[in-house]
């Protein structure tokens, strides 16, 4: 009967029965799961390291060529013409377990062939056979229909008591980097290379793993939802060397690096400068992760219990790193941010007010869109209204201002109404990660802009008012949401202009009152 036929109304008491259909495109979209080919990459990986047996070391390598990707393994599991059929093509179903494997939904290496190239060849045989079956599509990324397949056999390139899978991408469009990919494997399966249960190589080169600065390591061993996490936390030195992985503590699932470093509940880097030395790994086979490995399921309870149970653990050294004194800014980089602010809550008001970001790129003046401009300046207030030693009108939202108060949040004008409202209330120097230039945050419920004092570019300007005013330009626009890359830069250089503006007029402003002028470098 056609799927189209019109199902006739059945009488009382009579039952229907209806079932759940799949259609073959469906697997199509599993192919866009992947945010870059390294990822695709990783995910063949990760079966091949899935497949290893204890007590002998798994060699993987992968040949990239253009057009095409081969991936050989040797000494795991390996998989005979029963694995082939009933797990690896079938779409969703598989035997691996959570905690067992670092996969577990059947679908992953299907769909990692699939988003980097259209065509394949499997040639594989399991441990203990001296033959190998090998099936080809020369049409893949067409999911029309599923797949039937004919294996045929073929000699085992490999001693027979030795797994051996070797896939071949065809048609390959996605770019890979020999020397990135060598990177990332190297930083994904750390714990694994460094106990040799895993042998990589990229174009026969292996990924080299460089030994971590640590100072004082500790060893970690508590339990925590129902089983023994095991890790360590240790310190970099003091001071930081030029060049250094990113601190926090690495979550792994069953030697594979699960989402980026975590801190279980305390402030990071960005809180507190002497939090860049803390650094360290902890194995978690028992918690659930994403389906693609980006992160660990952060909804599980099991996550909750592993993150209370370590955050206990690590309170202690968080607390000792938190009393270290670090180093303090100059003062006149103290005064200068207190300067940022105020022009920054200035040109913010005028943004509050619609008189920026309403135009299209390369308005100028007061016509169509009123872009600002230096040689139109806002029919406006004073630019220096709220300046140390004058005085600021009553109800002015700078009235009473000191350095670190609250300044008015920019609303991101959409051309519908009021948008949702963003911004700062402080801009403060601090010393953070040296590969890091700002970063905004929020404490004690104000949102603050954190100028890195050790970034490199800061140390050329030496902290000036030019420097920190784009730094805290940039932290805020990235702030307004849905913005495009061109945008972002848009309203970033229409700000600086404005913000110069201000600035040149406050120093024209307190020259022209015979005052001398608050030093702008």
């Amino acid at each position: 009967m056609s799927d189209r036929t019109e199902l006739q109304p059945l009488g009382p008491g009579h039952r229907r029965v209806v079932r759940e259909r799949i259609d073959p495109r469906l697997t199509a979209a599993l192919f866009a799961n992947y945010r870059t080919p390294l990822d695709a990459v990783l995910e063949l990986v990760d079966n091949a390291v899935d497949s290893r047996v204890r007590g002998r070391p798994l060699e993987v390598d992968l040949a990239i060529r253009p057009g095409t990707i081969v991936l050989t393994v040797i000494g795991g599991t390996g998989m005979g013409a029963r694995e082939l059929e009933r797990e690896y093509l079938r779409w969703g179903g598989s035997r691996k377990r959570a905690g067992d494997t670092i996969g577990q939904y059947g679908q992953g290496g299907k769909a990692a062939i699939g988003h980097l190239g259209s065509r394949f060849e499997v040639v594989a045989s399991r441990e203990g056979e001296t033959t190998a079956h090998a099936f080809a599509d020369d049409a893949y990324r067409d999911r029309s229909r599923l797949r039937t397949y004919e294996l045929s056999e073929r000699p085992k390139p490999v001693e027979p008591a030795l797994g051996y899978v070797r896939i071949e991408i065809g048609e390959v469009d996605r770019k890979l980097d020999a020397r990135r990919l060598r990177l990332r494997l190297a930083e994904t399966y750390r714990p694994l290379l460094e106990s040799g249960e895993l042998a990589l190589r990229v174009e026969r080169v292996p990924p080299s793993l460089v030994a971590w600065p640590v100072d004082d390591r500790h060893p970690i061993a508590v339990r925590a939802a129902g089983r023994v996490v095991h890790g360590w936390w240790g310190l970099f030195p003091d001071p930081l060397p030029p060049s250094m992985p990113d601190p926090g503590i690495r979550l792994y699932h069953l030697g594979r690096l699960v989402g980026p470093p975590d801190w279980f509940g305390h402030p990071g880097p960005a809180q507190h400068p002497a939090l860049n030395r803390l650094v360290g790994e902890v194995e978690l086979p028992h918690v659930p992760v994403t389906m693609n490995k980006s992160d660990v399921d952060r909804g599980s309870d099991a996550w909750a219990e592993v993150e209370a149970r370590l955050h206990r653990v690590l309170a202690p050294v968080i607390r000792r790193l938190t009393r270290d004194a670090a180093s303090a800014p100059s003062p006149s980089a103290l005064r200068t941010a207190d300067q940022v602010r105020r022009i920054l809550a200035r040109a913010l008001r005028m943004l509050e007010s619609g008189k920026l970001f309403e135009s299209d790129l390369g308005a100028g003046g007061d016509g169509p869109g009123g872009q600002l401009t230096l040689d139109t300046p806002p029919h406006d207030p004073p630019a220096d209204a709220g300046a140390e030693g004058e005085t600021v009108p009553e109800g002015s939202p700078d009235e009473g201002a000191e350095p670190g108060a609250r300044v008015p949040e920019p609303v991101r004008n959409t051309g519908g109404g009021p948008g949702r409202r963003t911004g700062i209330g402080e801009v403060v120097i601090r010393s953070l990660d040296p590969r890091l230039r700002s970063a905004m945050v929020t404490e004690d419920g104000l949102r603050r802009v954190v100028i890195n004092s050790r970034y490199p570019l800061y140390e050329v300007r030496k902290g000036d008012l030019w420097y920190q005013l784009e730094t805290a330009l940039r932290e805020v626009c990235v702030t307004i949401p849905e913005a495009t890359v061109p945008e972002f830069e848009r309203k970033v250089n229409e700000l600086m202009i404005v913000s110069l503006s201000l600035a040149e007029r406050r120093k024209r402003r307190r020259g022209s009152a015979g005052r001398p002028g608050p030093t702008l470098l």
